[in-house]
């Protein structure tokens, strides 16, 4: 004969079992958000080969160069052009985010900025290509 056995659990021990597993789970997320690496990496100062580079943006079937001058130690200008005025037309805000973003990169020395919110895609876009004209630039080997 088998003998069936009942289990008699409390609503606040099942409350207080599951509050401690949220609270294990939301400790888990911010664990492995905290060791993931972001973004892309930008050269620090003083990892720059001088000179100028260009990164291309192809928007209807045509490039738009960026241009980034740096010397030894810094980011010295960056230029947007090629820019055709039909491409002026479709994206209006490419040339006032452009002189936006490189008035922040310049004063900060990095791409690492706040992006203007009128223009998030457009800034994204455009410092990618700054990003990729600076990886361009930096010293093989220096892991800035």
């Amino acid at each position: 004969m088998v003998r069936s056995k009942f289990v008699v659990l409390r609503m606040k021990d099942i409350v207080r079992t599951g509050i401690f597993v949220l609270i294990a789970l939301v400790l888990l997320i911010v664990l492995i958000w905290a060791v993931m690496p972001r973004g892309t990496a930008t050269p620090t100062m003083g990892a720059f080969v001088p000179g100028t580079y260009t990164s291309y943006i192809i928007i209807h079937n045509q490039p738009i160069t960026v241009s980034v001058t740096v010397d030894e130690d810094e980011i010295i200008d960056i230029t947007l052009s090629e820019l055709a005025q039909s491409q002026e037309v479709f994206y209006p805000l490419i040339r006032p985010t452009m002189a936006q973003l490189s008035q922040q990169v310049l004063s900060n020395q990095s791409t690492n900025i706040e992006a203007p919110t009128e223009a998030a895609i457009t800034s994204r876009i455009l410092l990618d290509a700054i990003n990729n004209a600076l990886l361009q630039a930096k010293i093989p080997g220096n892991e800035g």
